[in-house]
């Protein structure tokens, strides 16, 4: 079993746009990051919930200059 601080998952931005969220993962598929998108408002009870792009701790850095081009 392996507890590196790196096998967690993170959040790595937010966005309340649908269409940028989906942007972001997109891009980070493409360089390799495995990304999941989290939308927290489900029900549409709560318009300001925002979407979570999550990743795996060990891909930040490398994620972080991605989606610097898109902010």
């Amino acid at each position: 079993m392996t507890t590196h601080n790196e096998d967690h998952i993170i959040v790595i931005r937010t966005y309340n746009d649908l269409g940028k969220a989906t942007s972001a993962k997109e891009r980070l598929d493409e360089a390799g990051i495995k990304a999941i998108m989290d939308d927290m408002d489900v029900m549409g009870l709560t318009p300001t919930a925002g979407i979570d792009i999550k990743i795996f701790a060990a891909d930040a850095e490398k994620a972080d200059e991605i989606l610097k081009e898109l902010d």
